[in-house]
């Protein structure tokens, strides 16, 4: 990421904060994967929890919006408002009091998701002329076997398919921050004496 850490194009502000925070990004790092690997572990816990927080996620917002609607009634949107608010509130409700039936549908919807994407991926690879195709076919393939093993053993595959999916990414965005973390401090230690940039006034400029 060499173009993230040119400090040259950065301002001075910017500079001292990379100096003082690089190691704030690897210990954020480190908890993500943490908190990932314990996920893994407890992955029916970890696929609860997501779907709570989302649930209370469409709930806060639905409320929002029916508040909304309220303050601004007699415009022409008014019910359209009203009626999206009330669903998106329902819904929530439904997934914050009954999370298990919440990650069942949920888990349905993903696996679709993935069928309905793997078969847009295997599409463009077969009709595109570019050098990525065979990359669009090992994704859509990969995303059809997915989707089918996730629609195959379920009502099951609920139990897991949400926590599994969640955790990865803590894992692949933990092990980004390390990664940019790190390389911040080595570039550090490579400029160490380099002077930080002055970025003249905005008045300067023209």
């Amino acid at each position: 990421m060499p173009s993230l850490l040119k400090l040259t194009v950065l301002t001075v502000d910017e500079c001292d904060f990379l100096r003082r925070s690089w190691g704030w990004f690897v210990a954020l790092g480190v908890l993500l994967i943490l908190l990932g690997f314990m996920g893994l572990v407890f992955v029916g816990i970890a696929t609860l929890v997501t779907v709570l927080m989302i649930g209370w996620l469409f709930l806060v917002a639905g409320v929002a919006e029916v508040v909304l609607a309220l303050l601004r009634q007699g415009w022409s949107g008014f019910w359209l408002d009203l009626l999206s608010g009330l669903v998106t509130a329902v819904v929530g409700l439904l997934l914050v009091l009954r999370p298990e039936t919440g990650a069942s549908v949920l888990t349905v919807v993903i696996g679709v998701i993935f069928l309905v994407g793997g078969v847009f991926r295997l599409a463009t690879g077969v009709i595109a002329k570019n050098p990525y195709a065979g990359w669009f076919l090992l994704q859509g393939i990969l995303a059809l076997l997915l989707g089918l093993l996730i629609l195959i053993e379920w009502p099951v595959s609920s139990a897991w398919v949400i926590g599994t999916l969640i955790c990865i990414d803590l894992l692949f965005n933990g092990l980004r921050l390390i990664s940019f973390g790190w390389a911040i401090k080595a570039w550090l230690r490579t400029h160490r004496d380099e002077p930080v940039p002055t970025v003249p006034p905005p008045a300067s400029w023209n």
